[in-house]
């Protein structure tokens, strides 16, 4: 039986959060910290180097085909829209703005349990049932082919 576990304080469940506050501070480190990290750079990357001095190599696949892949365009979305220039970044490439978002949404739910001191976990209305991974796969892929096509529709690269 795990002691840490039984000394958990639920705090609120809801269909949507649980926040609980274990114990030690460090089980709150080590679920959030990671994520707060990964997603705070994505974020605020631009405002810390500029673009001029990041080392980024041309897509492989846009110098071998001619054409941009289905990933193209996602660095200088974020950029863009890290810098305020929303208009560019949805001309350029509009599903890095949901992309953004989600990792903004990120970045709030680990930062606020970071702050304080608190795990926060989905509840059961944000947890996929089982069988929705497939449509969430497919969604997914539905959406990158058409912001593809969107992009190749403009002829950007």
């Amino acid at each position: 039986m795990d002691i840490t576990a039984e000394r958990q304080i639920e705090i609120s469940p809801s269909p949507f959060f649980s926040w609980t506050r274990p114990c030690s501070y460090w089980d709150v480190v080590g679920l959030h910290l990671p994520f707060a990290l990964v997603t705070g750079i994505a974020l605020f990357l631009s405002e810390w180097v500029s673009c001029d001095i990041v080392p980024i190599k041309q897509c492989t696949f846009l110098w071998l085909t001619g054409y941009p892949c289905p990933f193209c365009g996602f660095t200088r979305s974020f950029w863009a829209m890290a810098g305020g220039d929303w208009s560019f970044a949805i001309h350029n490439c509009p599903l890095a703005c949901l992309v953004y978002a989600g990792v903004a949404l990120v970045f709030a739910w680990n930062t606020t349990g970071l702050l304080l001191g608190i795990r926060i976990t989905r509840g059961r209305f944000l947890r996929l049932r089982p069988g929705l991974g497939r449509r969430a796969i497919f969604l997914v892929t539905v959406l990158f082919v058409l912001n593809w096509a969107y992009r190749l529709s403009l002829g950007l690269k």
